[in-house]
């Protein structure tokens, strides 16, 4: 009885083990997650060691996570979600605006490269206080207050403003209402009286402009008071460079004067790149361009141009951008010959994932096979009822990826071998039988015919 109860509880493993062996096999590689953090689900960004293990025809549906059981878990891409508004916070200065002395020398109001403000007085009045000053947000922000600090307004003031804003500094819209700014010092044991916020809102802008309605302040250069802004603002696509991943592309065999290759070590969703010249006083026109392998030849396809100079020994580059692919072979050509190739750095933003933490841990990612897929798992609906009990912003933590370790190894990524096709050879074999078999019967009818005919008379 005790046996045959052991042989039952065997049968009933048989299934989950033939389970673990088929997970483990199906896919070439496996790397170990790391769910110190508690958390009813995680996120995985890919590296490129999971890019170097995929199989690029799969479109990156070759990768599973298991449990410690080897049972595939809730798995699939992180939902895609707007950008997300954040807080925005800048202390600056207020620039004069100086007050001009006819309309032949009209102050202009100009931004450099950078957009930077650059004010050219031309011919101003000299005892003429301003009556507009100038912020620079340093990038366009929904700005809802400016503060002036306290502490840099060392006169007592009773002004109405107004507050304009512009991102080209020549098209102005008028935000809220006339505005007050108030500070009369107490005496004794009065305290005074302080207003020194503007209520601005309205559309993301760059510069703002208080221009003075009512009241006498003398806030000419070296005076202005320091203005803190505060709003929200949205992320752009500028913005996105600083939150990439960076790195340097290897640079090919392949090289001649006007063209240089590069590789990286699996294809990555890059979206942007630096290039830089390697040598002093050098100008050049470099085009990028990504290779793709058609059938052995490779096809290249531009993604942007630009003009380098590098003067001296300062650093000159030039960044381009494009819409995130993958890309793993690149070639910067040059309109005339370089001594040496350009410097190239690639950035990229991982692909990002998310799992529920179903069973145990450890967990794993699978990565890589010819044949295995996940299945379509809801994250959108997963991710949405997990906030319904946390914040709405709420995500989960990343589980950082471990080292690569074997799982089925790289013969998961091959197509299988068939097993040998013996209908040809044995139909082939009929059809030479038969053909036999039929010349035979000929020749037999053939020869009886023969022996059937009289003999001929003497």
């Amino acid at each position: 009885m005790r046996l045959d109860l052991r042989l039952f509880g065997l049968a009933l493993l048989l299934p989950v083990a033939a389970a673990q062996a088929s997970a483990q096999t199906d896919y070439a590689y496996a790397f170990a997650l790391d769910t110190k953090t508690p958390s009813e689900a995680y996120r995985v960004a890919l590296t490129p060691e999971v890019y170097a293990a995929i199989n690029r025809n799969a479109n990156l549906q070759d990768i599973v996570v298991v449990n410690s059981d080897g049972q595939p878990v809730p798995f699939g891409p992180m939902p895609v979600e707007p950008p997300q508004t954040r807080d925005f916070t800048a202390h600056t200065r207020m620039l004069p605006v100086p007050v001009s002395r006819d309309a032949a020398g009209a102050v202009r109001v100009e931004r450099n490269t950078n957009g930077d403000i650059v004010i050219n007085q031309g011919a101003t009045t000299g005892s003429a206080k301003p009556t507009q000053w100038l912020i620079d947000a340093g990038s366009s922000a929904s700005v809802e207050h400016i503060e002036l600090d306290p502490t840099s307004v060392t006169q007592d003031i009773q002004l109405h403003v107004e507050v304009d804003a512009s991102d080209d500094l020549k098209n102005w819209s008028q935000r809220g209402d006339t505005g007050s700014l108030t500070r009369v010092s107490g005496q004794g044991d009065d305290g005074g009286v302080e207003q020194l916020s503007l209520d601005v809102g309205g559309t993301p802008a760059r510069y703002y402009r208080i221009r003075l309605i009512d009241g006498e302040v003398d806030w000419s250069n070296g005076h202005t008071p320091n203005v803190t802004l505060q709003g929200s603002y949205v992320p752009t696509p500028a913005d996105t460079l600083a939150t990439l991943s960076w790195q340097r592309a290897l640079e090919d065999t392949k090289q001649s004067g006007t063209d240089f290759d590069y590789r990286l070590i699996a294809a990555l969703p890059l979206q942007a790149a630096k290039l830089a010249l390697p040598s002093s006083n050098v100008a050049a026109h470099v085009t990028l361009l990504a290779g793709q392998d058609d059938n052995g030849k490779m096809q290249w396809t531009p993604l942007g141009s630009a003009d380098i100079v590098r003067v001296g020994t300062g650093a000159a580059e030039a960044t381009l951008r494009w819409t995130s692919q993958p890309i793993q072979r690149l070639r910067v050509h040059v309109d005339t010959a370089l001594a040496a190739p350009p410097t190239l750095v690639v950035g990229w933003e991982p692909d990002q994932f998310m799992f529920m933490a179903e069973g145990h841990a450890p967990y794993r990612l699978l990565a890589g096979s010819y044949a295995a897929r996940r299945g379509d798992y809801p994250m959108t609906a997963s991710l949405e009822k997990l906030r319904d009990v946390k914040p709405s912003d709420w995500l989960p933590p990343e589980a950082a990826l471990g080292a690569r370790a074997d799982a089925g190894g790289p013969n998961a990524l091959l197509a299988p071998k068939l097993p040998y096709d013996w209908t040809r050879p044995v139909l082939w074999l009929v059809l030479i039988l038969g053909a036999l078999l039929i010349a035979g019967m000929a020749w037999s009818l053939l020869k009886q015919s023969r022996g059937d005919q009289p003999a001929p008379k003497p």
